[in-house]
């Protein structure tokens, strides 16, 4: 994913971590730690980067500094899937659900 109006992007890895990519220089300038399972799923919107993985959490992240802005917990089953739209975040898991989060921060 890449942020918008911007050259970075963000992958999202098995180890557990995301990395915020200089999209020009193709150098690594932030790792997001957090989740306690592979991550399989991001979306960067805006100023949030939304991840979701095996340890069935979605973490919102603050894209500037690469702080946690909180975590959202309710699937039952490992995250797949998140999407952002507005102040709504949508996430798929192996559980067979979709949540629809409202996150305003």
């Amino acid at each position: 994913e890449t942020g918008v109006g911007s050259n970075m992007l963000v992958t999202a890895s098995d180890d557990k971590t995301l990395i915020v990519w200089d999209g020009a220089t193709g150098q690594p300038l932030k790792q997001l730690r957090g989740h306690d399972g592979g991550v399989h799923a991001v979306a960067w919107k805006g100023h949030r980067i939304v991840s979701g993985a095996g340890d069935q959490s979605v973490i919102v992240w603050d894209a500037a500094t690469g702080r946690r802005a909180c975590r959202l917990e309710a699937h039952e089953g490992a995250v797949l899937s998140v999407a952002v739209e507005g102040s709504r975040i949508v996430s798929a898991s192996g559980d067979k659900t979709a949540i629809v989060w409202d996150h305003h921060k």
